[in-house]
């Protein structure tokens, strides 16, 4: 009986460890992805001696995700404070780029031949 219970205890330890997302931690996630994009263009133009407006496009997503920099830069504070929450937050951002690289990678194929004939002659 007493190792019924500790599995028990033990289980339900284990089950409320778990941290499910907010769906404000999935609007942070695709800000957060759509940011890393925006650092890793911006990277990738400067090495080739290229201008880039980072300031004008991290305003640009900001303006797509309907929040400003200081509301960003205030719940990215919020999240150092909790480490596990902030890690399914990356992880659930990484995942997101990682979508999106898969459908940019994916090849477009050719459109199909009509079945129908526009010409009268036929």
């Amino acid at each position: 009986m007493k190792k019924i219970l500790l599995l028990f205890i033990l289980f339900c330890g284990c089950q409320s460890g778990e941290i499910r997302l907010s769906e404000d931690d999935e609007r942070f996630a695709a800000l957060y992805a759509d940011i890393l994009l925006v650092h890793v263009d911006y990277e990738r133009v400067s090495e080739r001696g290229k201008t880039f407006a980072k300031l004008d496009s991290l305003q640009k997503i900001f303006s797509l995700h309907h929040t400003s920099s200081e509301q960003f830069n205030a719940q990215f504070s919020q999240y150092q404070n909790d480490p596990a929450r902030w890690l399914k937050v990356q992880d659930r951002a990484l995942s997101m780029l990682d979508k999106r690289r898969e459908l940019s990678n994916q090849e477009i194929s050719p459109p199909l031949k009509s079945s129908f004939n526009l010409n009268d002659d036929e």
